[in-house]
């Protein structure tokens, strides 16, 4: 059996209490580093995604102004747009398209005319006393 001296003991005490507490601060600075680390990944994935989503506004903006150009555009000279422009269209004798105002001038001048005629009819007509119009004899 070896006998170790009560100074030697100290001694291996005192180094594995030193030990442990080396042990502990490289542990709290691994922790820390690991925190540090960590926060950097956050960081570059959060810049990574700020990135993409500033990718994709550039991307939904160009497409709500192509959306928009195409709401104001007039209808395509194709066959379809033709053929649109052409169903609601009104047309001259020589086949010509006639302008939206001269067509809103022909409707008006219809009405015209037939309320001229119900005009002369009602200034002909005869009433009864409460102004009413009364049967025609």
């Amino acid at each position: 059996m070896l006998f170790r001296r009560d100074s030697d003991l100290k001694t291996v005490d005192a180094r594995t209490s030193d030990l442990l507490d080396r042990i502990q601060r490289i542990e709290a600075e691994h922790a820390a580093l690991r925190a540090e680390i960590e926060g950097e990944r956050q960081l570059r994935f959060l810049t990574a995604e700020l990135v993409g989503v500033a990718h994709a506004a550039t991307v939904i903006a160009s497409a709500f102004e192509h959306f928009a150009q195409a709401l104001r555009a007039p209808l395509p000279r194709g066959r379809i747009g033709g053929l649109a422009r052409a169903r609601k269209a009104w047309r001259y004798l020589d086949g010509t398209f006639m302008p939206e105002s001269e067509k809103l001038e022909a409707y008006r001048d219809e009405y015209e005319r037939y309320a001229a005629g119900g005009r002369a009819r009602a200034a002909s007509a005869k009433r009864d006393d409460l102004g009413k119009f009364a049967g025609e004899q």
